[in-house]
């Protein structure tokens, strides 16, 4: 406890430069007004700095979203990624920040290309006439955690080669600990924000940072990407140079195509606004539903298109996963606020939230049926699913429901796709495209092979159980009976004596019975409509359903007793 206490007060110490720096910004930008940082100034006894307002009035005027996206630009790659992945983050952010938010795209300057060559020299261990033909030093693109060049590599192939910012991982390493510090002031100090879980929020952008700051991982997303996209006529993936990479080095294939969202430039080679947009919605649900991997920044800068009407993902950092349970329930969502089950729509939404109960579910399936009168009453072609949702995450943000991670980046990913979509068709119809997919997944989890290998699966687990009893049953009771096992039981002598005590322990002892019974006749008829066993009507094995019938008159049996005498 000492060590903590004193590796914290040196941890402390060491940041307080970029605390001043960070303050500084804070206060530039309008957020004196903002009390609990002056207190936290006071705390970090650094009342001494410098703070000066920003000198242009118009700044100051501006509305609190708009300085707070300036102020986070100015500290620099970590808070403009903090910024960045917080917009993805509906349940935590009004509509005002999410829009001024999501403008933290811009590129950032560039470092100077000889220090582009060297760190590729230092991570690929040769000289740079070994690796390349040729490599331009002036970058074409540059971002918060990383700038891009191209090169030629030895055989001519062009390629683009990214390379991470120099001291870029000591840099977010600082900047990550102070956003734990002043999140852990948060909770400490602002009652508020305890709903908000400022300490998740922080290390769940820590974790999605140091996947980013691997270009390993961002390999491995890539070639997965391209693997399941493979012979798709519509979609092209960079190749990987592995062994032109590393984790602070990326080397992929150079693929140059114009701008998705440029209108003219599409026309010019000959591709189809329209058409492009049903394509590229057609792929976000491909990857959503089919395959459960998907791009989770699809932004326009993120995007090209080539000759051949061909879409270009960039950047493989930010990949989100849905996993088999995750695409059925978010087919279910989008099934139940379609045809308006609301209480399809409420298990959909319990589920694929972090809590997965509700206090009061009867209130919350209401808030929804109203949610789903407000938003879904005009033509499908006429709603945005993007912003369906979000005003969906609202409302659960009122019923304190966190959802899955994955679930608001999958929503960032849609209402990014669409809203470029319906740049270049105002026509296109978002959701009745979806319809496909999502039925595909509901076929799969509720056709007749799923439900036969889930009955199979109950099969072999009940026979493993009915195998393995007798035998357990029996240690348990020679336990027992050698005095290893001693159960504890109190009684309150009733005046009939143990009588009482002997009728329900038999009562227990029937049910138990019955119950087993009941499911070993279940089990098994089950198992011999699977086998197909003689004779049929139809397709239908008729002892095999005699047997069903039976033993659901068993369990019918079994519930009326449990019910006459006092409920479950």
């Amino acid at each position: 406890m000492i060590f903590d206490t004193l590796r914290s007060a040196v941890d402390l110490y060491s940041h307080l430069p970029r605390y001043r720096e960070i303050l500084a910004v804070l206060f530039k930008y309008g957020f004196a007004d903002v009390l609990r940082l002056v207190a936290l100034q006071h705390i970090l006894r650094i009342e001494d700095v410098t703070i000066r307002p920003h000198p242009d009035d118009e700044i100051l005027s501006k509305p609190l979203p708009v300085r707070l996206r300036l102020a986070l630009e100015e500290l620099g790659p970590t808070f403009i990624k903090f910024g960045q992945i917080l917009s993805s983050r509906r349940d935590l952010i009004t509509d005002d920040y999410f829009i001024e938010l999501s403008k933290l795209q811009a590129s950032v300057p560039p470092f100077p290309g000889n220090e582009a060559r060297q760190i590729i020299e230092r991570e690929l261990g040769h000289p740079m006439h070994a690796l390349f033909s040729d490599f331009l030093e002036k970058p074409i693109g540059s971002a918060s955690i990383a700038q891009v060049h191209e090169a030629f590599l030895k055989d001519g192939t062009p390629v683009a080669v990214k390379v991470q910012r120099p001291e870029i991982e000591k840099t977010i390493a600082l900047d990550v600990a102070i956003l734990h510090d002043l999140a852990r002031f948060a909770e400490n100090h602002v009652p508020e924000s305890s709903g908000l879980n400022p300490l998740g929020v922080v290390q769940e952008f820590t974790d999605t940072l140091q996947r980013e700051l691997d270009f390993e991982n961002e390999a491995s997303n890539a070639e997965r990407f391209a693997e399941q996209f493979e012979g798709n006529p519509h979609i092209e993936t960079p190749k990987i140079y592995r062994d032109h990479s590393t984790s602070k080095v990326l080397t992929m294939d150079y693929i140059a195509g114009v701008s998705i969202t440029d209108k003219k430039g599409l026309l010019a080679q000959n591709t189809d606004p329209s058409v492009l947009a049903a394509t590229m919605t057609g792929l976000i649900y491909e990857q959503i539903f089919d395959h459960g991997f998907f791009h989770g920044d699809p932004h326009p800068g993120n995007m090209t298109v080539l000759p051949d009407s061909r879409i270009v993902l960039y950047d493989y950092g930010m990949m989100g996963k849905f996993t088999p349970q995750m695409r059925e329930s978010i087919a279910l969502l989008v099934s139940g606020l379609g045809e308006k089950d609301h209480a399809q729509t409420t298990r959909s939404i319990l589920d694929l939230s972090e809590e997965g109960v509700v206090s009061n579910q009867m209130l919350l399936q209401a808030e929804v049926e109203k949610f789903a009168e407000q938003n879904l009453s005009k033509p499908l072609r006429d709603i945005c699913l993007g912003d369906v949702l979000n005003r969906l995450l609202s409302l659960l943000r009122d019923n304190r429901l966190r959802m899955k991670p994955a679930f608001y980046l999958g929503i960032k990913a849609l209402a990014q796709v669409e809203a470029i979509g319906q740049s270049l068709d105002p026509e296109l119809n978002f959701i009745r495209l979806g319809e496909p997919y999502a039925t595909r997944v509901l076929l799969r989890k509720f056709g007749a092979g799923r439900v036969g290998s889930i009955f199979k699966g109950v099969a072999v687990e009940a026979l493993d159980f009915l195998r393995d009893f007798p035998g357990d049953f029996r240690h348990l009771y020679q336990n027992i009976r050698r005095g290893k096992i001693n159960v504890p039981l109190e009684h309150k002598i009733d005046p009939k004596g143990f009588e009482p005590l002997r009728t329900t322990l038999d009562s227990i002892a029937n049910r138990l019975a019955n119950a087993i019974l009941t499911a070993s006749v279940l089990i098994c008829s089950s198992i011999v409509i699977l086998a197909s066993l003689p004779p049929h009507i139809g397709a239908v094995s008729i002892p095999g359903a005699v047997g069903l019938l039976f033993g659901a008159y068993m369990c019918l049996r079994l519930l009326l007793s449990i019910w006459r005498h006092g409920g479950l």
